[in-house]
């Protein structure tokens, strides 16, 4: 029906019972925000719910971050590595700083809140530079 498709979801390890989306999954920022209630904020595990994978075109509706389908939002292996380019660096860096001090809306709407408590702020600053030099999977 509408708002359903067809395509292989990805799971981890559904014949373990492990229902997360794995990385390229067609479910991941394909969900509809209007369908999420109000004040949900996190998943079944507790984490983000508002998550934007750059790797994955957004296919779901309304602005983005767009919610992943399912139970569990897609969670970025490495959430400081902004640009995804597989190292927390200073592009990171500036990526967040470009947004501080601004609501996670457009254009600071990309994982720049990394602690998702809704602004770019030095909690988000910190675990960039905890992270920084670090390579990502």
């Amino acid at each position: 029906g509408e708002g359903n498709i067809g395509d292989e979801p990805l799971f981890l390890d559904p014949t373990s019972g492990d229902y997360h989306l794995g990385p390229g999954s067609p479910c991941i920022d394909a969900a509809d925000n209007n369908a999420v209630p109000v004040g949900n904020t996190t998943d079944l595990d507790g984490d983000p719910r508002f998550i934007d994978d750059p790797a994955t075109t957004d296919t779901g509706n309304g602005a983005p971050p767009i919610v992943d389908m399912g139970a569990y939002e897609f969670q970025l292996p490495c959430p400081t590595d902004l640009n995804g380019d597989g190292v927390v660096n200073v592009l990171d860096l500036i990526d967040l700083l470009l947004c501080f001090g601004l609501p996670d809306t457009p254009p600071c709407d990309s994982g720049q809140d990394i602690n998702a408590d809704g602004t770019v702020n030095v909690l988000d600053l910190i675990d960039v530079l905890l992270a920084f030099g670090a390579a990502c999977p």
